[in-house]
């Protein structure tokens, strides 16, 4: 004799095939969840990867900012800046600030700039036009101290500003 598998039975376990296909289906969704969760982090929504990688420019189009959208505590964050400073000019000036200074620390800065000072919470950088090349490229290797919003800023010169914001992870 055969038994129907889709009616409740009472022995040998009592069991109720409406709440054994709703944890079914819960299962199913969590390994769903968990599989999408580990393929997003795969492609950096969590640190480094092509869904963190990004990319902004001021609207004059002198500075190009690259930059990762996502990282994590006290791990390094790179950023690469693009300055095209007017022809002829020695020197130039890269200002950092929107506040980020005070949730980052920076631990590699190529090349050296020439002069370093702190305008309030901004950081004024001053290079050597021989320095960075023609096209003015700055790399900075950046720490995020503390989990959450860094809200970032960056002009040069009398250039127009270029604004974007990452997020950290702890």
């Amino acid at each position: 004799m055969k038994k129907d598998c889709s009616v409740s039975r009472g022995y040998p376990i009592k069991e109720n095939l409406r709440w054994v296909r709703r944890e079914w289906r819960i299962q199913r969704a969590g390994e769903c969840l968990l599989i999408v969760l580990v393929l997003l982090g795969a492609c950096g929504l969590f640190s480094k990867g092509i869904l963190s990688d990004s990319h902004t420019r001021s609207a004059d189009g002198s500075i190009q900012v690259a930059y990762e959208r996502f990282g994590r505590v006290e791990s390094n964050m790179d950023m690469r800046i693009r300055y095209h400073a007017p022809a002829g000019d020695r020197f130039f000036t890269i200002t950092l600030g929107g506040g980020a200074l005070e949730k980052v620390e920076i631990q590699t800065l190529q090349p050296q700039p020439q002069v370093a000072e702190t305008i309030g919470s901004d950081l004024r950088l001053t290079f050597s036009a021989a320095d960075t090349g023609p096209d003015h490229a700055i790399w900075i290797g950046l720490q995020p101290r503390s989990a959450g919003r860094i809200h970032v800023a960056i002009h040069g010169g009398n250039a127009s500003q270029v604004h974007f914001t990452q997020w950290v992870y702890p």
